[in-house]
C-alpha cells in the first residue's frame, strides 16, 4: 500500500520548476532535441521513511511532436505490526518502481490558434499493490496567447493485496477531471482558475490497519465510493523594480465523506542574480473529519463504516519551505562547458502535522540538462 505521506512528495516532486528550459527542435535542419531530468527526493515523518530517486529523458521533434519516459524508485521504511508479522512494531521496508510514457504534440487551429494535446500512460507496482494509470490532457491559447484552457481526464486502475493474507485482493477505480484557465491581466500579472471532479470507486482502505469497536479490533472498511470536488485559484504577479514574483495561491474540496478542506499559500520567489533565484514558501491546510470518523473506539454495536486512518481525521498542517535554483551557465568556458546548458535545484521544506503522521521534513535535490 502507498505510505502515508507518499502522495505529498510526489506532488512536491512533479510541482518542481527549475532555470533551464530544453532546446527547442529545429524544423529547418530537422535535428531532435532532448532533456535529461534526475532528482534524489527524500521524506521523512514520525514513523515513514522514503527516498525516491526519480530519472526523466525527453526528446523533442522538429514536427512538434515530444516523447517522454519517466522512471521512479520508492524505498520506503515505516514501522509495521501487520505487514511484519511480529507481536512489536518493527521497521518494514518496501519498494516500489513506477515507468511511464508520454506524447506531446503541438499544432495551431486553422485559425492560428495554438493547440497541445498530451497522452500519457504509467504503471507502479510493488509486491501488495498495483495501478496503471491513463492520463489525456489539451491546452488551448487564444487571445494572441494571453488566455490558456487546460483540460485534463485521468483514469486509474488499482489492485490492492496484501502480505498479511494471500487471498486478499480488492480492486479501485479513479476517475478525474480538471479544467483550468489562465489569463495574462497585463504585463506583469496572471491569474488562473481551475476545478477539479474526481470519483473513485471500489477498496480505499488499508488492508493492514485495524479500528477498535469497543474494546476488540476490526479491519478498516471505508464507503466504496468518494466524490470530491475542489477549486483552485493563483494570482501571480512581478515586482519588477526588485526581480520579485509574489504567488497568491487558494484550494479547497468537498466530498461525500463530509470533508471540507481549505489551502491558502502563499510563494515569493526573488531574484538575485539571472542565474541564481531563491523561493520561499508557507502553506496552511486544515480539514474536518470524514462523517465515519470516531475515535479512540467506535462504540458497541457499530456497523457502519470503520477507519483509523489520520488522513480522514480533523487536522491542521502548517508547511514552510525554500528552494534554491542555480543555472550552470559558470561552466560554459571550462572543461565541463557541457553542464553549462544545466540547472540544479536543492529544495527543503518543513512541516508541522496535527494528525498522528505527525511533524515532517521533505527535500530535494537534483538538475537539468539538455541533449
Amino acid at each position: 500500500m502507498p505510505a502515508p505521506g507518499r502522495t505529498r512528495l510526489l506532488a512536491a516532486l512533479l510541482c518542481l520548476l527549475t532555470l533551464a528550459a530544453p532546446a527547442r527542435a529545429d524544423e529547418v535542419t530537422g535535428t531532435w532535441t532532448g532533456l535529461l531530468e534526475g532528482y534524489g527526493n527524500y521524506y521523512l515523518e514520525r514513523s515513514t521513511r522514503v527516498v525516491m530517486p526519480t530519472m526523466r529523458v525527453t526528446l523533442q521533434s522538429p514536427v512538434g511532436l515530444d516523447v517522454a519516459a519517466n522512471y521512479l524508485v520508492d524505498i520506503i521504511s515505516s514501522a509495521s505490526i501487520a505487514q511484519t508479522g511480529s507481536d512489536e512494531d518493527a521497521v518494514f521496508h518496501e519498494y516500489r518502481q513506477q515507468a511511464e510514457g508520454q506524447l506531446v504534440y503541438r499544432s495551431e487551429l486553422p485559425g492560428g490558434q495554438p493547440l497541445t494535446l498530451g497522452a500519457r500512460f504509467g504503471y507502479s507496482f510493488e509486491d501488495d499493490y498495483r495501478s496503471r494509470q491513463y492520463t489525456g490532457n489539451a491546452r488551448l491559447s487564444l487571445d494572441e496567447r494571453n488566455l490558456d484552457l487546460d483540460l485534463a481526464a485521468n483514469l486509474t486502475d488499482d489492485t490492492v493485496e496484501s502480505n498479511a493474507d494471500p487471498n486478499f485482493a480488492e480492486s479501485r477505480r479513479a476517475l478525474t477531471l480538471n479544467s483550468a484557465a489562465t489569463r495574462v491581466l497585463n504585463a506583469r500579472t496572471t491569474l488562473t482558475l481551475g476545478y477539479t471532479f474526481s470519483w473513485v470507486q471500489g477498496f480505499q482502505a488499508n488492508p493492514y490497519r485495524r479500528a477498535l469497536i469497543g474494546p476488540l479490533p476490526f479491519a478498516e472498511e471505508h464507503p466504496e465510493r468518494r466524490l470530491r470536488h475542489a477549486v483552485f485559484g493563483r494570482l501571480g504577479h512581478l515586482i519588477a523594480e526588485t526581480g520579485t514574483g509574489v504567488h497568491l495561491i487558494y484550494r479547497t474540496y468537498v466530498d461525500s465523506w463530509n470533508i471540507t478542506a481549505l489551502n491558502p499559500e502563499l510563494r515569493l520567489v526573488q531574484t538575485l542574480h539571472p542565474d541564481f533565484l531563491v523561493s520561499l514558501g508557507y502553506r496552511f491546510y486544515i480539514q474536518n473529519s470524514a462523517w465515519f470518523v470516531r475515535a479512540p473506539a467506535y462504540p458497541l454495536g457499530w456497523e457502519g463504516p470503520v477507519t483509523n486512518d489520520p488522513k480522514l481525521a480533523e487536522h491542521r498542517t502548517h508547511k514552510i519551505g525554500a528552494r534554491i535554483d542555480v543555472r550552470l551557465r559558470f561552466f560554459e568556458h571550462t572543461p565541463l562547458g557541457f553542464l553549462g546548458a544545466g540547472s540544479v535545484v536543492v529544495t527543503f521544506d518543513r512541516y508541522l502535522n496535527t494528525n498522528a503522521f505527525g511533524d515532517g521534513y521533505i527535500a530535494t535535490v537534483g538538475g537539468r540538462l539538455p541533449l
